[in-house]
């Protein structure tokens, strides 16, 4: 009859401290509810990036001056700038790649009359719009023949070609790039938003004018070129080549004594994999301090439930109650509080989900709401496991109340 019991009983004993039992749940409840939100923000941004990085396509192969260990960490603002058009045009005769492009960025002030944008200014080569595809609504694209002249053209992105010239036609009209005067030769189509970056808002140069007149340097940020073939052949070939147009005696391949570092889509997947993982752990450490918080939180209570229930302990005892019954009457209880905790906690931690990534989606575009299954599942059966560990010691001390000293209690 216990055994039939025994639910019915802690139930009832939750709910003549109603309040108490509330309190006691909500750190649980919010521990769950937290990590899971952080978990579905980490998996939705996540699989933002994945899907940007496979939309760039897999055959494409990048080059960037680093200290060439991948290892290394993020790219230091100090690091020698060693890659120049001369490497692209090396890349180019090497048969490895259909298409390359040397590429230079900076922002700059734009304006034309009384009209001011401030735009992300490209200097490339003409292949830049068949690596990173983009379609020409209006005019034509970049040439060879622009950036073997030093030409002052540019191609607007759309957005920048509204607010500079609004319904009109800019072809052929004239803007102001760092006060120097370029002529307008084309306008790409729309393009959103590709690597958390607006490509409606950028102005695409020659990267040899972009070198000389707007920024005065000799080097470029990067090479991108489409591999033909193996993607991982094409990456040793790039080495190889840069280490000869570098002359870098490295025989071994020792990436470290390398000044570039070579990188693909492949590369770009595994370390958003790894920065998954590491954000999955550090949200896993933040859950196991919230539930030791929450599961000191329970046992405090329960051990104030056996102080105030001692006469009652007692007298069960009294008609035949045995340890083993007082036992898991006590665990029953706690594993109950922690339980709706978590079922809570999971409902809470699902709708925050939600609501965050509506309010993500209307200002990234391309955002989804991802939810992690896993993360549910163990949300209940961790703050089930919380409340049976930490219900033991509360358990034990009331199923061990000498029966007698429990009925004298006050």
């Amino acid at each position: 009859m216990f055994r039939q019991d025994l639910f019915k009983n802690s139930s009832e004993s939750l709910r003549r401290n109603k309040s108490r039992s509330a309190l006691t749940i909500l750190g649980i409840v919010i521990g769950i509810a937290a990590v899971i939100m952080m978990l579905s923000i980490g998996q939705s941004a996540e699989g933002l990036i994945l899907n940007e990085v496979a939309n760039l396509g897999s055959d494409l192969v990048f080059v960037e001056p680093s200290s060439g260990d991948p290892t290394s960490g993020p790219p230091s603002p100090f690091i020698e700038q060693t890659i120049t058009n001369d490497d692209r045009d090396a890349v180019k005769k090497s048969g490895f790649f259909s298409e390359v492009t040397s590429v230079v960025t900076s922002s700059a002030t734009v304006t034309r009359g009384e009209e001011t944008v401030i735009s992300q200014i490209n200097g490339a080569d003409p292949e830049l719009s068949l690596i990173f595809p983009a379609d020409i609504d209006r005019g034509r694209d970049l040439a060879d023949s622009d950036v073997e002249s030093y030409a002052k053209v540019a191609v607007l992105g759309r957005e920048v070609a509204e607010d500079l010239f609004g319904d009109q036609d800019p072809i052929g009209q004239k803007i102001k790039i760092k006060k120097i005067t370029f002529r307008v030769i084309g306008v790409y189509q729309e393009l959103g938003t590709r690597f958390f970056q607006n490509l409606d808002q950028r102005i695409v140069i020659p990267v040899t004018t972009a070198q000389r007149d707007i920024l005065g340097v000799d080097y470029v940020n990067y090479i991108a070129a489409k591999a033909i073939g193996d993607v991982e052949i094409a990456k040793e070939e790039m080495r190889w080549i840069f280490r000869a147009e570098h002359e870098i005696d490295n025989p071994e391949g020792d990436a470290a004594k390398d000044d570039f570092y070579v990188s693909s889509q492949s590369d770009a997947v595994e370390i958003i994999g790894i920065v998954g993982s590491v954000l999955t752990l550090l949200l896993s450490s933040i859950a196991a301090i919230s539930l030791l918080v929450g599961g000191i939180g329970i046992m405090n209570i329960m051990l104030v439930s056996v102080a105030e229930r001692t006469r009652e302990i007692g007298l069960r005892k009294a008609v035949g109650a045995r340890y083993k019954e007082i036992l898991q009457q006590f665990l029953v209880e706690s594993m109950l509080l922690t339980m709706m905790g978590g079922i809570v906690g999971v409902l809470a931690g699902i709708g925050m989900s939600f609501l965050a990534a509506v309010g993500v989606a209307t200002q990234v575009s391309g955002w989804e709401f991802e939810l992690a299954p896993d993360a549910i599942v163990m949300g209940v059966i961790v703050a089930t496991t919380v409340g049976l560990v930490f219900g033991i010691y509360p358990a034990r001390r009331a199923a061990r109340l000498d029966p007698i000293e429990a009925l004298r209690h006050e």
